[in-house]
């Protein structure tokens, strides 16, 4: 991770999103995050809702970003760590939460805070369908989990339209991710 400074952020984030169920979108994201994180500071922040996020963290119950918006956590207290890697995660609140306070400015605030501190921020976006456009898009990159049974043409057409409404990168996945069960623990964290 890199240490928080003063002024502009120094990673770019990358909203995980797509057409499918919003757990294949976060294990997607989760599956991303744990091959990158050997060599940098990864956090995944879940936007989504999905019991994904929370389920692989170490403490499944912890506070989310509806609890930091409200001031009822802090950031530490929304940070946890995944159980099988370094990745760090945030989730998008405890069950029941009002998702509504996810469209706050301040929400766009925490991210900037995160995208201080942390080599790679992965927004797990789900299909973004109750997101603000700005939060996802400013400078930001996509990566793109489409349903299975799309074809080639609506692939391509999904790349350039979200390149249309701002991003400044667009990768769409080709192949199914691996199960999260498929992808090999970091030794560090089994060690410990």
């Amino acid at each position: 991770m890199r240490t928080p400074t003063p002024g502009t952020p120094t990673s770019t984030p990358c909203a995980i999103d797509g057409a499918g169920a919003n757990e294949s979108i976060a294990a997607a994201a989760l599956t991303l995050a744990r091959l990158i994180v050997p060599n940098a500071g990864v956090v995944v922040v879940d936007l989504s809702s999905s019991p994904t996020i929370a389920d692989a963290s170490v403490d499944p119950t912890a506070p989310g970003l509806v609890e930091l918006m409200l001031g009822a956590a802090s950031f530490s207290q929304v940070i946890t760590k995944d159980r099988f890697s370094r990745v760090h995660l945030v989730n998008s609140g405890r069950p029941g939460s009002d998702r509504a306070l996810l469209q706050s400015q301040r929400l766009t605030l925490a991210i900037d805070a995160l995208l201080r501190v942390y080599d790679h921020v992965l927004l797990d976006a789900g299909n973004a369908s109750d997101l603000p456009a700005e939060l996802l898009t400013t400078q930001s990159r996509a990566v793109v989990v489409p349903d299975a049974s799309m074809a080639a043409e609506a692939r391509t057409l999904t790349c350039y339209q979200l390149k249309a409404v701002g991003f400044t990168d667009v990768t769409v996945l080709s192949q199914p991710v691996p199960p999260l069960d498929a992808i090999e623990p970091d030794p560090r964290v089994v060690a410990a």
